[in-house]
């Protein structure tokens, strides 16, 4: 979990529930924080090798796209690659401007309609604000790379039987070499596994951030 003055950012894995923290998420950045809008939001993940082994609201995608969508009438789901191979499913945003407050679907179109022009006049008062202030967006770039079918005798860096510790395994496999001076928070499963975090700030003070996991 990386916390930062605007972002937040979660990242899990298995039979975890990232979806059921949302409503008290929103709750705790009004009461702790003051926020009453939502500047964007991606929530994105690999379509599941057993995916009856999960949760609701996580036992398919069209099941998470319905959990979002009570929260967000622009919300809009993709799934980049084959479906009935590996993909990666992706909710996001589509609007433009500022944030918004967050909304229940609401299906009677003309108030819908009149929903939307408030929305729209309260997005153009938050970018004059933004503008104004000289608070230009933090800027924000990310890359996710999906792998599989890797050489078996590297990946058995990130098991027991080769590696007794994290930090042998991430000095093993040179992941502590990707970005230098990191703080790396990294465990190793029994019998295998392994899910590393690590952040470090540049000369320009901006984060960098990388996560990476291995599961067989």
């Amino acid at each position: 979990m990386f916390v930062s003055k605007r972002r937040w950012i979660l990242k899990t894995c298995g039979t975890t529930t990232p979806l059921q923290c949302f409503k008290p998420l929103l709750r705790m950045a009004n009461e702790i924080a003051g926020y009453t809008a939502i500047e964007d939001l991606f929530y994105s993940r690999k379509n599941y090798k057993r995916p009856e082994l999960q949760v609701s609201p996580h036992r398919g995608f069209d099941e998470e796209v319905a959990f979002l969508d009570q929260y967000f009438d622009d919300g809009r789901a993709y799934s980049l690659g084959a479906i009935n191979r590996d993909c990666w499913h992706l909710y996001t945003l589509s609007r433009v401007g500022g944030g918004s407050k967050i909304r229940k679907r609401n299906n009677h179109l003309h108030q819908l309609l009149n929903e939307e022009q408030i929305l729209m006049e309260e997005e153009q008062q938050q970018y004059d604000e933004l503008i104004a202030g000289s608070m230009q967006p933090d800027p924000d770039q990310t890359i996710e790379i999906l792998m599989t079918e890797l050489d078996p005798s590297v990946m058995d860096i990130f098991t027991k039987h080769v590696c007794t510790t994290a930090k042998e395994a991430t000095q093993k496999s040179g992941i502590d070499r990707l970005l230098p001076g990191m703080v790396i928070d990294d465990y190793l499963f029994d019998p295998c596994g392994y899910s590393m975090n690590g952040i470090a700030k540049n000369v320009s003070k901006s984060a960098r951030a990388i996560m990476v996991d291995y599961g067989k």
